[in-house]
């Protein structure tokens, strides 16, 4: 969805109650993509290891992941931001229960876009890839949750893909978004 603001911006915004929906989708094709060659490499038994350890560690690594996922996209557009770290906010939306990390300044859309992903490749990727090597189903599972939980990241740079690389994106500061002065 679009609207166009006062300054002449463009909003480029998607419903809350959406990206739920769409992210709880996800899950399906990222098992399908990562847990399917675990298995056919590796074992089942390996994934029982994976599961005691998130039992008894799962809170305090969920809520530690949560921080480290907004703490990378804060540190990733801090160094693109002309003001670093000073342009970034952190909070929490407690409508959805949803922590977030906003850039107050605008950043060109392949910085937004670099930012916006870093989470997924640290926490989600790369985990994910040790793991199908190495045979860790504890960091396949911890890969899992934290590609799954940058389902509304994924989403908000999807939106970023008809335009040019270098025009500028605000952040939007309450929804999953951003504006533009580009017009699509």
């Amino acid at each position: 969805m679009h609207t166009e603001d006062p300054t002449n911006r463009v909003e480029y915004t998607i419903d809350m109650g959406k990206v739920n929906l769409w992210v709880f989708i996800m899950i399906f094709p990222i098992l399908l993509l990562f847990l399917l060659p675990f298995l056919l490499i590796w074992n089942f038994e390996l994934l029982g290891l994976g599961r005691v350890i998130l039992i008894k560690y799962g809170f305090i690594i969920v809520l530690l992941g949560i921080v480290l996922h907004e703490l990378l996209h804060g540190i990733t557009w801090a160094l693109f931001a002309t003001k670093g770290f000073k342009s970034i906010r952190f909070g929490i939306n407690w409508k959805w229960l949803a922590p977030y990390c906003h850039c107050k300044e605008p950043l060109k859309a392949k910085h937004y876009a670099i930012g916006g992903l870093m989470p997924l490749v640290v926490m989600g990727i790369i985990p994910v890839i040790i793991a199908l090597v190495s045979g860790n189903a504890a960091l396949l599972v911890f890969g899992i949750i934290f590609t799954w939980a940058a389902g509304g990241d994924i989403i908000s740079v999807y939106m970023l893909r008809k335009f040019n690389r270098n025009c500028l994106v605000f952040d939007h500061p309450d929804k999953i978004g951003f504006y533009t002065t580009e017009f699509k």
